[in-house]
């Protein structure tokens, strides 16, 4: 049944997604063809306009796209289980927490597909012009300066990736409480979800704020220097990763603990 909600939630999303995506791409490519025509252009006013107008589209149409797929993952959640449609989703034969991680799950899927587009769409027209071969040079002098063997810099994308699912689903599930709190009002449950994400937000950075006040950091930095004094620089960056993993993965854990209860105890669809 799970598979079958992922499947549910992955065909209405990328309703909205593909054409996004698809369109920015799109415009990424005709950047990269029509910069060089610009720059290149001899002075042709029409063409630089039109360069500078194509460009100005694929900015707005990406920051868009960042936007707009935040908000349909938000409403997607809201109107799934908290409104209407939350009357037929819990009488599934499947638990509240079920339908919480289906949710979650697709959406951290599709916001580092869009993460990747964005860093796609960089990347194209920040190479045009460029040939292969200048690829091939810049990754070659990259790696001689940073002097990291190819399993290194394997090990800190693989690591990087598991950051970016663990911080892009403590953010998602924060929100997702937020909003469950906020339906525990009467009236004005969007206008309290705001406020209830901001109030988590305030807790977390005061406890942050606690923590880092009343630690005893002389200890603490010898502790770490006994630590990393026998590492590498790639296993120090590999375990930085790990233990910032460890923590989003926990207040994940935390976020989604409340939002069931809330779901399944507190639950008001009226």
């Amino acid at each position: 049944m799970f598979g079958k909600l992922c499947k549910y939630e992955w065909k209405y999303l990328m309703r909205f997604f593909l054409p996004m995506w698809g369109v920015v791409l799109l415009l990424s490519v005709i950047n990269r063809f029509s910069m060089p025509m610009m720059v290149n252009g001899g002075g042709s006013n029409g063409k630089e306009i039109a360069g500078a107008m194509l460009f100005l589209a694929l900015v707005i149409a990406t920051c868009a796209v960042c936007v707009v797929a935040m908000v349909v993952i938000i409403q997607r959640f809201y109107n799934g289980l908290l409104k209407d449609e939350g009357y037929l989703m819990f009488t599934l034969p499947v638990k509240s927490g079920a339908l919480i991680n289906a949710k979650g799950l697709v959406a951290v899927v599709m916001m580092l597909i869009t993460g990747v587009v964005c860093v796609a769409v960089i990347f194209i027209v920040a190479t045009a012009g460029a040939s292969w071969m200048d690829f091939r040079d810049f990754f070659r002098e990259f790696g001689e300066m940073l002097r990291v063997s190819p399993l290194d810099s394997a090990m800190i994308i693989l690591w990087g990736i598991v950051l970016c699912v663990a911080g892009t689903a403590a953010e998602l599930y924060r929100i997702y409480m937020a909003m469950a709190l906020g339906h525990l009002a009467k009236k004005h449950r969007v206008g309290w979800a705001v406020v209830a994400y901001i109030g988590v937000v305030m807790v977390q950075s005061t406890l942050s704020n606690i923590i880092l006040f009343n630690v005893d950091w002389d200890g603490t930095w010898n502790f770490l220097d006994r630590i990393v004094s026998g590492m590498s620089g790639t296993q120090v960056v590999v375990v930085s990763e790990l233990a910032f993993s460890v923590g989003y993965a926990l207040l994940t854990a935390l976020f989604f603990f409340v939002t069931r209860q809330i779901l399944e105890k507190r639950l008001n669809l009226e």
